[in-house]
């Protein structure tokens, strides 16, 4: 029951939204496989509209089993997010409390909710403002320059220092691509997070590394997601639809 009233809170979160925003809208769709198989495990379909995004995660046979929805709240590097994997009951996300923030996270419904205030330090970055600091950091980054910024890991409620540069030759003149890795003298016993992007439009083509998708023992997992197709328009209706649909607490043939 729980996730059921998860999964529902998401949604309405999703209506709301899509009432108080322009009516142009765009959406896209990430491939996921396992990085050690190629297996699909997942796809992710992405909507945008305003300063507002909806993800809906899809089993291999498109039924919807988890779903985030992000808002920006002036604050395009650091947004406000709530996450929900209606498989396991996982949550995690930012949000507001009173004057302040807060990062929460609950790993099964019946295990209690962790909260902590959160602290933003300087260029901290949340969740999908991942992509908002790359592109305010874009022509540093493209020239070879290594950045240092610190990034939330909600699981942990705690900003880490990871550091951020290009790991091409600088010879493709289409894509970029760069690597996320701890920023630390350990940072050799954590995976780090590989990211293409095309040049010319700043898109997001790949992501390989540790997903923000977690396993049966709440692991994350190790995969390649590929953004074949460029945004296309969508309507608030649309949105409104995926933020609504019942997600699934299983997906065919994964055993959960």
């Amino acid at each position: 029951m729980k996730n059921f009233l998860g999964a529902k809170s998401i949604a309405a979160t999703v209506l709301a939204l899509v009432g108080l925003t322009v009516s142009a809208a765009e959406t896209w769709t990430g491939h996921a496989a396992l990085a050690d198989g190629g297996a699909p495990v997942y796809n992710e379909i992405h909507y945008l509209f305003g300063d507002e995004r909806l993800v809906v995660y899809t089993c291999p046979d498109g039924q919807p089993f988890a779903r985030k929805t992000i808002s920006e709240n002036s604050n395009a590097q650091a947004p406000d997010f709530s996450m929900l994997d209606a498989r396991w009951g996982y949550r995690e996300g930012v949000r507001g409390k009173d004057s302040s923030r807060e990062i929460f996270v609950q790993r099964k419904p019946e295990m209690a909710e962790k909260s902590a205030l959160l602290e933003l330090p300087k260029d901290g970055v949340i969740d999908a403002g991942f992509d908002a600091y790359v592109r305010k950091h874009w022509d540093a980054l493209a020239r070879g320059d290594t950045l240092r910024f610190n990034f939330l890991v909600p699981s942990k409620r705690m900003f880490y220092a990871f550091d951020l540069s290009r790991v091409d030759s600088g010879s493709d003149a289409t894509r970029l691509t760069l690597r996320l890795a701890l920023g630390a003298w350990y940072a050799f016993l954590t995976p780090h997070i590989d990211v293409t992007y095309d040049r010319a439009t700043r898109r997001l083509l790949r992501f390989a590394g540790m997903s923000n998708i977690r396993d049966e023992n709440l692991k994350n997992l190790d995969v390649r997601i590929e953004f074949p197709q460029a945004p296309r328009p969508a309507t608030q209706e649309q949105v409104a639809a995926a933020g609504a649909e019942p997600l699934v607490n299983s997906c065919a043939g994964s055993g959960k």
